[in-house]
């Protein structure tokens, strides 16, 4: 199973602490805004519990459990081209 969380905080100290906090889990930065890793259901209540923690009223964790199968079926885009994220090799163990 793979976490993916994606987060729009507004503070750049709760999104510091947030991403700290992610690398702890062992989830890596796909994007500024979107880290990823394995894990299963006891990560996302981790997740959970320590965004409901830090974030504010209008800020948003978006948290989303998938299995490694589909992980790897995702299309990444660049400027250049499109290709599956199983034919890219991340650090996302």
């Amino acid at each position: 199973m793979y976490v993916i969380v994606a987060f729009d905080v507004s503070e750049e100290r709760v999104r510091g602490r947030l991403r700290r906090f992610l690398r702890t889990l062992g989830l890596s930065m796909v994007n500024r805004s979107v880290y990823a890793g394995v894990g299963g259901q006891s990560i996302v209540e981790k997740i959970r519990k320590k965004a409901g923690e830090l974030i504010g009223e209008r800020d948003s964790v978006f948290i989303i459990l998938v299995q490694e199968q589909e992980y790897m079926r995702a299309v990444l885009c660049t400027k250049l081209d499109c290709k599956r994220v199983e034919d890219f090799f991340f650090d996302v163990f």
